[in-house]
């Protein structure tokens, strides 16, 4: 009989480790869950990410970054930004017949270049609307020698009037699951034309 109780209890704590870890594994970070607006004056444009992310300007004041690692002081494992990009003539030229593609090939070809990325391949590639707007979605996944990890990105690009927004996660690839949920949330927050903080 002891024997048979122990081996009860011994299957009872290997079932509640097995829900327990399921449910650690389907958790939401706890820096994920509260969410602030963001609004910039200078472009118009405001979008919702997560609060206790790591925050900062960039691009010159005309985009927002955003990141975080596994815990909110740990070392960073994803990240999000913005960046609105204005270039006059070049823009005015392009405005009837812009090819978003062109774009991405030009992400990329930087990518290499700078973050000396290998094995660069695209796993995904369509065109989607934003809020009224023509947009191209990418997902790409790559090598960094430097760090020797696979990193997974998603990139979308957003043509509205004469400008180009361009929307951008990083994150290493086996934490995808995780920064896609909080990317897919960030973008459908995304507004144009917005009249400032609330």
């Amino acid at each position: 009989m002891p024997a048979a109780r122990s081996s009860f209890f011994v299957s009872c704590f290997a079932l509640f480790s097995l829900v327990a870890g399921f449910a650690v594994a389907g958790s939401v970070p706890r820096q994920d869950t509260a969410w602030k607006r963001y609004f910039n004056a200078s472009a118009g444009y405001c979008v919702s990410y997560p609060a206790h992310w790591y925050k900062a300007d960039a691009f010159d004041g005309s985009g927002l970054y955003v990141m975080t690692g596994v815990k909110k002081h740990s070392r960073a494992t994803g990240e999000i930004d913005i960046g609105l990009f204005r270039d006059g003539a070049t823009m005015a030229a392009r405005a009837t017949n812009i090819s978003l593609v062109e774009d991405f090939q030009s992400h990329v070809d930087g990518l290499k270049k700078f973050e000396r990325a290998e094995r660069v391949e695209v796993l995904e590639q369509r065109p989607m609307e934003v809020s009224g707007n023509s947009g191209l979605f990418t997902k790409d996944r790559y090598y960094d020698p430097q760090d020797r990890s696979t990193w997974l990105e998603e990139v979308l690009f957003v043509h509205r009037k004469d400008d180009i927004y361009r929307l951008e996660l990083e994150c290493k690839a086996d934490q995808g699951d995780r920064f896609e949920r909080v990317f897919t949330q960030l973008v459908g927050t995304l507004q144009f034309d917005c009249l400032g903080a609330r």
